[in-house]
C-alpha cells in the first residue's frame, strides 16, 4: 500500500471517507490480533464511544498492540488510522539496550546521566564484571556481608521472572542474555517496605521531540519487609504486583500499607527538588535514543518509567516498560489508569462521542449495565444529532468534574500559564473535515486541511513544506504541542523556543537539549537552596521564570 497521505493529499481526500470513519460512522478500536487485551483499556474505549473491531469489517481507526508493529504497519496506514507504537520507539524498553545506551551518553556528557546503576551486558561482558567484582576483594570487604550486591536481570523476561540477587561471581548462573547491575543498597523505606515508582510517559512525537508526563502514578511495594541479610526473598527485593500478590505477606501487608501493594504517588513523598530531577531522568533517557528514530506520523508510544529513590532521596531508573499494564485489579489502578488512557486519547486528538454510560453514573448511584452491552445494542445511525450534543455536553460535565476534583494540583502550579483545555464541539464529533485547533501554548492557531495559519506568521507555512515534515491526519502539529492535557503535562520542550534545537533534522540537538537538562537540574537545585521555606507553588514559579518555561512545571497532585 502507498505512504500515508501527505499534508496536500489531504486536500484531495473524497469526504465520504472522513464521514465514515470519523463523523457519522464509529470509531472502531482494535486490540492485539485477537481483541484480547487490557481490561481497562477495553473499557475506556467503550466509554469514549467506540467499536470494537470485528474481522467482518477490515476498517479501524486505532490499533493498539502490546507489543510492536512491522515498519511496513506504518508505511501503509491510511491518515485516519492511528498506532500506538512509534518505529524503534521501543529499543530503551530492552534493558540490555538500555544500559548500553545510557553508559555511552554519560561517556559523553558526564555526570548529568548518572541516574542508573553502573551494569553489564551478559555473556559479552562478562570478563568486565569478573574484573569489578575482583576489585571488590580488597581488604575493606573483609566479611562476605560487606561485598557489594548485584542484581541479575534476564534481557527477555518481564514482571519480575528469573531476577535474582548475589554478592559473590559464582552464584551467578544464568542462561541467557542478561544484565548484571549493582543493587541500590539503601532504598527509602515506607513503613520498613521497599517500593519504587511507576511514571506513565507519553511521547506522540520524536520530530520534533515531544514529552508529556502524567501527573498521577503508583508507588508498588514489596510484601516482606526490607532485610539485606535474606537475598533470597524476592518479597522483600522486588516491588512487582505479579509477584508480590502471591507472596505469604500480602494480606498482613495490606492492613499496614494499606490495600493492595500498589498505592497512589500523592502524600506518599513530598520533595520538589526531588520530582525535578525526576523529569531529567525521563528526558534524558528519551534523547539517548531518539536519534535512531524515523519521522513517522500517526502513531504514538506509552512509556512505563520505574523509578526508585534512594534514602537520600536520589532517584535511580530502573528499566522502561513498554505498553505498560492496565490491568484494573485495585482502587488504585482504576483512579490512576482510568483517567490517564482517557486524557491521553484526548491528548493526540481521538474523538470522544456516543460515549457509554459511565460518562453518565456522576449523576446517578444507581447500578449500570455494563458498556459494552448498552454500545453493542445501540445503532449509531439512529443516534440524532440532539442526542449526540447531549452526549457529548454530559462527557464535558465529565471532564470538568474530573477536572475539579484535581483542582487542587492545579494550585501547586503557576495557573497563568496553563491554557483551558479544548472542548469538541457538535460539529468537530460529527465530522472531521473541519480539524481540532492546534495550542499554542494557550494561543488558538486555525488548522485547516493540508496547512495550518496564523495571522502573521510564514513559520507554520515553511514547516509543512519541509521535504521530511508531516502532520497527522487528524491535523496535530506537534511543533506547537499543548501544554497540558488533563492530567498530562508536557516536560519537553520546556518552551516554544525550544521547538528549534530538539528537532533531529537540526544538527547539535542532542547536545543542544542536554544542556538545556543540565541548566534545568543546576537552576532547580540553587533555587531548592536557596529558598529553603518556599511552597512548592512558589518553587515552581521561580523555576519557570528564571528557565521561561511556557508551561508546567510537572510535580505530582496533593
Amino acid at each position: 500500500m502507498d505512504l500515508p497521505l501527505s499534508a496536500e493529499e489531504l486536500q484531495e481526500v473524497r469526504p465520504s471517507m472522513f464521514e465514515e470513519c470519523f463523523g457519522s460512522g464509529p470509531f472502531i478500536f482494535r486490540i492485539n490480533e485477537n481483541g484480547v487485551g487490557p481490561q481497562l483499556l477495553t473499557q475506556v474505549c467503550l466509554e469514549r464511544g467506540w467499536r470494537e473491531y470485528t474481522s467482518e469489517n477490515d476498517n479501524w481507526n486505532l490499533w493498539w498492540r502490546t507489543t510492536g508493529f512491522p515498519v511496513s504497519h506504518h508505511k501503509s496506514i491510511y491518515s485516519w488510522q492511528y498506532l500506538n507504537h512509534i518505529p524503534k520507539g521501543a529499543a530503551i524498553c530492552r534493558k540490555d539496550n538500555l544500559v548500553r545506551y545510557l553508559r555511552c551518553m554519560k561517556k559523553v556528557y558526564g555526570s548529568i546521566y548518572d541516574f542508573s546503576p553502573h551494569g553489564y551486558n551478559l555473556p559479552l561482558e562478562y570478563t568486565k564484571l569478573a574484573a569489578e567484582c575482583s576489585r571488590g576483594r580488597d581488604a575493606t570487604h573483609k566479611f562476605l556481608d560487606e561485598k557489594p550486591i548485584w542484581i541479575c536481570k534476564p534481557v527477555a523476561q518481564s514482571q519480575g521472572r528469573g531476577i535474582f540477587l548475589f554478592r559473590k561471581l559464582s552464584e551467578l548462573n544464568y542462561d541467557t542474555n542478561t544484565i548484571v547491575q549493582r543493587y541500590i543498597e539503601k532504598p527509602l523505606l515506607i513503613g520498613g517496605y521497599k517500593f519504587d515508582l511507576r511514571l506513565y510517559v507519553c511521547i506522540p512525537s520524536y520530530h520534533p521531540v515531544t514529552i508529556y508526563m502524567y501527573r498521577e502514578g503508583l508507588a508498588r511495594f514489596g510484601t516482606d519487609k526490607f532485610n539485606l541479610n535474606d537475598l533470597r526473598n524476592p518479597f522483600r527485593h522486588l516491588t512487582n504486583y505479579s509477584i508480590n500478590k502471591l507472596g505469604p505477606g500480602f494480606t498482613e501487608m495490606k492492613d499496614r500499607v494499606g490495600s493492595g501493594t500498589r498505592k497512589k504517588i500523592l502524600s506518599r513523598i513530598s520533595d520538589w527538588l526531588l520530582w525535578q530531577r525526576i523529569t531529567t531522568l525521563v528526558i534524558l533517557t528519551v534523547l539517548s535514543h531518539v536519534s535512531q528514530i524515523p519521522p513517522t506520523v500517526n502513531c504514538f508510544e506509552f512509556f512505563g518509567f520505574d523509578v526508585l529513590i534512594d534514602n537520600s532521596l536520589r532517584p535511580w531508573l530502573l528499566e522502561v516498560n513498554l505498553s505498560p499494564a492496565l490491568s484494573n485489579d485495585c482502587d488504585a489502578d482504576r483512579l490512576v489508569k482510568k483517567p490517564m488512557l482517557h486524557d491521553m486519547f484526548d491528548l493526540i486528538g481521538l474523538p470522544l462521542y456516543n460515549t457509554g454510560l459511565s460518562v453518565f453514573d456522576i449523576f446517578s448511584d444507581e447500578p449500570k449495565e455494563n458498556a459494552r452491552q448498552v454500545i453493542e445494542t445501540t445503532e449509531p445511525a439512529k443516534l440524532s444529532l440532539k442526542n449526540t450534543v447531549n452526549v457529548v455536553n454530559a462527557a464535558g460535565r465529565w471532564r470538568r468534574k474530573h477536572k475539579k476534583m484535581s483542582a487542587s494540583q492545579s494550585s501547586r502550579s503557576n495557573s497563568a500559564a496553563r491554557p483551558r483545555s479544548r472542548t469538541a464541539s457538535a460539529s468537530n464529533q460529527k465530522t472531521f473535515m473541519n480539524l481540532p485547533k492546534v495550542q499554542v501554548d494557550g494561543r488558538s492557531i486555525g488548522a485547516t486541511v493540508g496547512s495550518i495559519t496564523t495571522p502573521g506568521t510564514k513559520l507554520v507555512d515553511e514547516d509543512v513544506r519541509k521535504p521530511d515534515y508531516k502532520i497527522w491526519g487528524n491535523g496535530r502539529n506537534w511543533k506547537y504541542a499543548t501544554p497540558r492535557e488533563g492530567g498530562w503535562v508536557r516536560i519537553w520542550p520546556i518552551d516554544v523556543s525550544s521547538n528549534g534545537i530538539n528537532d533531529p533534522s537540526n544538527s547539535g540537538y542532542v547536545k543542544a537539549m542536554v544542556n538545556k537538562m543540565t541548566k534545568f537540574t543546576k537552576t532547580a537545585k540553587d533555587l531548592a537552596r536557596k529558598h529553603p521555606a518556599a511552597s512548592e507553588s512558589q518553587l515552581s514559579e521561580y523555576l519557570q521564570e528564571e528557565m521561561n518555561i511556557t508551561g508546567d512545571v510537572w510535580i505530582p497532585p496533593v
